[in-house]
């Protein structure tokens, strides 16, 4: 799909919204089911909640302790999210065309819309992470004697967001340290759930998980080919050829290498839990070589095909990657940053290369212990990997300086503080008018920068 059938489909869906808002309100039945408008966007308010709120707030000791380390948390995540925001600049200039600008969808974090997250764990993930930000928010309301409003969804299209509504005067009377741990809650509380998702993966899931064979992993296969022919498919993992081990890369290419065009040799691998042994006549590699370089460029430099002549070719690409990807699954702060960066980026790379050791085939790379069957085992992690997913991104998402994020308020809080010290004598008004003015253009620059590899490759094409 390109930019401009996605626009145009957009626009035909929130054409529809639109319609649909305006029957809603032409018939009365907003005010009948406790819907308003907030800006485009329908809220839905109930006052189911605030009890369990009120209960859970109780521990106010121990919330407040909370909600401050929160504000450290959040304060940390924000200059971790501009410094990457910043880093990146660079190379969003540098290229001609970006990841999220050839996939949009990729920037609106909504399971059914964006390509790397499935719909069904998206949307339990983004259940919980909603329910424990929102749920945080009212928490630390009332352990502030902030009184809860109602609590409630909001849908754009699709639902979007929950809220938890305090007394918004109430809240603006406060002090700033009260406020600031209402609006941390939120964002710690989905870095909280995230983290104990990650330990609920690692220690009580992964200790179950091993390699299904010492061996190099089927990544993919070429249709019509050896390989192809033996049924070997991704998932497998290759343990010999020609009655040699195979444990690595290295092993299996200095094994082809002495293997002859039309030569019949041994092969065996791994499916499961079980093992195979086929007799496989290899491709002539050079054939297969002269043919790919013919039917890409056109043409064909025989020089850089003389290593080929007269060797076996499987039709197979292998890899080892599933054996680090284990490593990483177990323990995510090995080799901290590089080996967590790696987790974060585990859809991505499904986006981009098809490749997810976290669904088939290559789970199938792993075999677990027999307590439960391999697709609730699969299931479960799934479930648990996608709640932290979505609640790691939503958190450090709502930390950046930018109103309506609670980072924005955050950050509007600290420079409220920072003139009261520096210019005590300074007018309601005039600090107001200071604080609003440069929490706008903060907000406006971050949503520049994040907007930028969208729209940048489309602003140069009209040059």
């Amino acid at each position: 799909m390109t930019f401009e059938e996605g626009l145009m489909i957009f626009f035909v869906i929130l054409g529809i919204y639109f319609s649909v808002v305006f029957v809603l309100k032409k018939k009365g039945l907003m005010d009948k089911y406790n819907l308003s408008l907030w800006g485009p966007a329908i809220m839905w308010r109930t006052e189911k909640g605030k009890k369990l709120i009120d209960h859970i707030a109780q521990q106010k000791r121990f919330w407040r302790g909370y909600a401050n380390a929160g504000i450290v948390v959040c304060f940390i995540l924000m200059v971790l999210m501009l410094f990457l925001l910043i880093s990146a600049l660079p190379i969003v200039l540098e290229q001609e065309e970006t990841i999220v600008s050839s996939n949009p969808q990729l920037i609106i974090g909504l399971p059914g819309l964006n390509p790397v997250i499935p719909l069904w764990y998206g949307i339990l993930g983004f259940i919980v992470a909603l329910i424990v930000h929102e749920f945080s928010h009212g928490i630390l309301s009332r352990v502030g004697g902030i009184k809860v409003k109602s609590l409630g969804l909001l849908y754009f299209i699709v639902p979007i967001g929950a809220f938890c509504e305090p007394d918004e005067k109430a809240l603006q009377k406060t002090s700033n340290k009260k406020r600031m741990r209402v609006f941390a809650a939120g964002p710690m509380s989905n870095v909280v759930t995230a983290f104990i998702c990650i330990g609920l993966i690692s220690v009580l899931m992964y200790t179950a998980v091993q390699p299904a064979a010492e061996g190099v992993g089927v990544y993919s296969t070429v249709q019509g080919l050896p390989a192809d022919d033996a049924g070997l498919q991704p998932g497998m993992i290759v343990t010999s050829i020609h009655n040699t081990s195979i444990s690595s890369i290295e092993d299996f290419q200095q094994v082809m290498k002495t293997t002859a065009a039309n030569q019949t040799v041994e092969l065996s691998y791994v499916s499961g839990k079980e093992s195979y042994t086929e007799y496989i006549q290899l491709a002539d590699k050079y054939q297969i070589a002269y043919q790919a370089m013919l039917d890409q460029y056109g043409t064909v430099n025989t020089s850089l095909l003389t290593d080929f002549v007269g060797k076996g070719y499987l039709g197979a690409s292998v890899t080892t990657q599933f054996k680090q990807d284990l490593q990483i699954l177990q323990n995510p702060f090995a080799g901290f940053p590089l080996g967590f960066l790696y987790y974060m980026s585990i859809p991505l790379l499904g986006l981009l290369d098809g490749y997810s050791p976290l669904i088939a085939p290559f789970s199938d790379y792993f075999v677990t212990v027999d307590i439960l069957p391999a697709p609730v085992f699969w299931g479960i992690v799934n479930v648990l990997y996608w709640v932290f997913w979505i609640n790691f991104m939503l958190a450090t998402f709502n930390v950046l300086p930018m109103v309506p994020l609670d980072g924005g308020y955050m950050f509007r809080d600290v420079i409220d503080s920072v003139l009261k010290k520096i210019k005590g004598s300074l007018p309601d008004e005039k600090r107001e008018k200071i604080i609003r003015h440069v929490s706008l253009v903060v907000s406006l620059l971050i949503l520049a920068v994040i907007l930028l590899p969208i729209l940048l490759p489309h602003i140069r094409g009209l040059f």
